[in-house]
């Protein structure tokens, strides 16, 4: 027995000690006067002090533990996954998670009072409380398969140990559980097994081994056909009147023998169509899966309107097709008024290469050619022949270079141009991203002989220090590199109309580590790219290169190669020199893009306090500044791979510069991405946690028995206050009562 209100060692012993000291002191004020009846004095001070003592426990609640044992039924956990890859239809009837309610109402749920009971629980992106079937969430956008363990993790532990044979086991706490006092003993999870994360290693097993845990795969195990559209690659931008390659990427899954249809729509109009055999998708890569293979199909499209248009790439619909979400993607190009590329060709020398050089660049109708021809060497005769042919002159500081958008250098002295010239030709290339062009010269004309620090870092390639042209050269047959080829900058067929040997000019024993070489002829590279800043530099190092051009065959390899290089460096134009626009998807969100943009003035200085606008299909964001010349905005994207984003900029009025880009995004996993039931990603859930697993249709009647029905007799205790009982209430009374007879009798009542 303890004391509950018990109010410390001091506080009673002072309580004691006064009542004492009043009962005795009560007396000794009411004497008494017989003498014989003074022997009665002693028992009625006891009697009364006695009392308050009785009185005083009370008041400090005497109490005992008493322990109570009771009985109730066990719980399991029913989870259903409400994601939208449940919403498949596969037999022509229900949806997946409708099949499970029924087989969950059919072998689970017991109409027996003394069965188990259950907890209704659903989850997609996240695991939720639904208490009933009516109040699941559908569809969810994500499978979460962690979120379900969270749950299970929160279950699977209780301050109640569990008894075992209907033992009795007592603790000092009742079971806690977030519903009610029902012990949780085990989960049946209905689900296709389509989960966001599959790496098994990720989940943890459960803490209690008792914990009976049961999967239930939902889904066909003949899996049906599946076609999608994996990507859409398109330029961002074209020019009227012009036509661009549409590559589509087609994915297959569990084909058998059936040819798949794509169509092309235009603004939501039936353009163009192919047919794919089923045997194309068997003529991939050996690398993939048998049950999983991809082509790519172009479409070719012209430009006949200005606007924005929208390109949709669809699959048609297979017999056994279910899952259609997939079928369709779609992307824009904005049709624009042709935007000219501005070019300088520069050279110290005339001779048959630059003439057929500039030949070769006049046909080329996206350019706008100034030549600029040192070779006269008077200025007066320079001058008078500049206004007679329309030559002009060498830009002499970095903003005369930074009205070009490519500059072709011919063979030139850079001990001709002064520092100021060679500063801007550097800066052009790397702040203002520039692309450059070089061709070979003879001795101290070619870049081979250039000393200057920046001019040589604007060379893609190391020339050979004792010899470096190759004289006589040894004509062989110009190929191409993979890198070539995948550029598209010069493509195969060009160099069919071109059968006979070519010319390299210089020795190149090796190129920069940043460079990238094209075209070659044995080890010798001819055509080299490298980055360097912003811009791009090109050595074209051929010897001879007047016989590349064919003018029975439309300029030939020369009016090609010029063309495809003066594209591929000529993409960052003037106007889009003073802003610079980054997409990417943001780590954890993959449902949102994030957009940067780097601004900069004429001066490719960067730029704070502009107003930088982002517009992407109907919609405009103002992007916030984040210092230094950055600029962010963030979108929500529908999981597709294709943006086609434009940026302007401004301050005080005074335009910066617009451009426009097509990222191509790292393709994000979505919830109808793959439908089919994973089974083996459910055997191994299961194993993990000591589970069992069961297909849909293979759940057998009894299944639900391996959940105990009843949680046996649990024991708990709780402290109860003794003094509501007939005992102490009799003591008290017959006290009392002595006390009064003898007062009476004494003649004190």
């Amino acid at each position: 027995m303890i004391f509950v209100d018990y109010p410390g060692h001091l506080v009673a012993v002072l309580l004691v000690a006064v009542f004492a000291a009043l009962t005795v002191l009560v007396f000794r004020i009411g004497k008494i006067q017989n003498v014989k009846l003074r022997r009665y004095k002693l028992p009625l001070i006891l009697l009364q002090y006695g009392s308050i003592l009785i009185l005083l426990l009370i008041l400090w609640n005497p109490s005992r533990a008493k322990v109570s044992e009771t009985s109730s039924n066990n719980s399991v956990l029913a989870i259903f996954d409400t994601s939208e890859s449940m919403s498949v239809v596969e037999d022509g009837r229900l949806t997946r998670l409708d099949k499970a309610l029924n087989v969950f109402n059919e072998t689970f749920q017991s109409s027996d009072d003394d069965g188990a009971g259950y907890r209704i629980f659903g989850f997609d992106s996240q695991s939720y409380h639904s208490g009933s079937r009516e109040f699941l969430r559908r569809w969810g956008t994500q499978t979460d398969m962690h979120g379900v363990f969270a749950t299970l993790g929160r279950y699977d532990r209780t301050d109640v140990s569990r008894p075992k044979n209907g033992t009795q086991n007592y603790t000092d706490r009742t079971l806690k559980s977030p519903a009610t006092k029902d012990q949780v003993v085990g989960a049946v999870i209905f689900t296709d097994g389509q989960a966001d994360d599959k790496n098994i290693a990720t989940y943890l097993p459960l803490a209690d081994k008792n914990f009976q845990t049961v999967f239930v795969g939902v889904g066909s195990k003949d899996k049906p056909a599946d076609i999608a559209v994996t990507s859409i690659n398109a330029p961002p931008q074209m020019a009227v009147d012009t036509a661009c390659n549409i590559t589509v990427g087609i994915n297959a899954r569990n084909l058998r023998q059936e040819s798949v249809k794509v169509e092309l729509l235009k603004d939501n109009l039936l353009i163009d169509t192919r047919q794919i055999p089923a045997n194309a998708f068997a003529k991939q890569h050996s690398v993939e899966s048998s049950s999983n293979r991809s082509v790519n199909v172009e479409f070719a499209v012209g430009a006949d309107s200005l606007g924005s248009h929208v390109y949709s790439v669809r699959a048609a619909k297979l017999k056994r097709e279910v899952n259609q979400a997939n079928n369709m993607r779609s992307t824009v190009i904005d049709v624009v008024e042709e935007t000219r590329l501005k070019v300088l060709l520069y050279s110290q020398v005339a001779n048959f290469n630059i003439g057929k050089v500039r030949q070769a660049l006049t046909r080329d109708s996206k350019i706008q050619l100034d030549l600029s021809l040192d070779v006269i060497r008077r200025s007066s005769l320079a001058e008078k022949a500049s206004n007679m042919c329309g030559y002009v002159k060498l830009p002499t500081d970095r903003r005369g270079f930074y009205e070009y958008d490519i500059i072709i250098l011919g063979p030139c002295d850079m001990a001709a141009l002064t520092k100021v010239q060679i500063d801007g030709l550097y800066s052009f290339v790397v702040d203002r991203g520039g692309g450059l062009v070089l061709l070979p010269g003879k001795v101290e004309f070619g870049p081979a002989a250039w000393a200057r620090k920046k001019a040589k870092a604007l060379v893609p390639v190391v020339f050979d220090i004792d010899e470096p042209t190759i004289w006589p050269s040894t004509p062989d047959k110009l190929k191409l590199t993979l890198e070539g080829i995948d550029s598209n900058i010069i493509g195969p067929e060009a160099l069919e109309d071109y059968d006979e040997p070519a010319l390299p000019y210089y020795r190149i024993p090796y190129s920069k580590p940043a460079s990238t070489t094209l075209a070659a002829i044995k080890d010798t590279p001819v055509v080299a790219i490298h980055r360097i800043g912003r811009g791009k530099v090109c050595l074209l190092n051929a010897a001879k290169l007047h016989r590349w051009y064919r003018e029975d065959l439309g300029g030939g390899l020369l009016y090609k190669t010029m063309a495809g290089l003066t594209a591929h460096l000529g993409k960052i134009t003037k106007r889009e020199a003073g802003i610079e626009l980054f997409a990417e998807r943001i780590e954890g969100q993959t449902e949102k893009v994030r957009f940067q943009a780097y601004v900069c003035d004429e001066s490719f200085k960067p730029v704070v306090g502009a107003n930088v606008l982002l517009s992407i299909a109907d919609e405009v964001l103002s992007m916030d500044d984040r210092g230094q010349g950055f600029y962010m905005a963030q979108i929500k994207d529908s999981h597709g791979q294709s943006t086609v984003a434009t940026a302007q900029a401004e301050i005080n009025g005074v335009f910066l510069g617009e451009t426009t880009v097509a990222v191509e995004l790292p393709p994000v996993r979505a919830e109808m991405t793959n439908t089919d039931l994973d089974e083996q990603f459910l055997q191994a859930l299961a194993g993990k946690v000591n589970g069992k697993y069961y297909h849909v249709d293979d759940v057998e009647d009894n299944v639900a028995q391996i959940f105990e029905a009843r949680a046996g007799v649990v024991g708990s205790r709780r402290m109860t206050s003794i003094w509501p009982n007939w005992f102490l209430l009799v003591v008290l009374c017959i006290m009392l009562s002595l006390s009064w007879f003898l007062r009476r009798s004494i003649g004190l009542v």
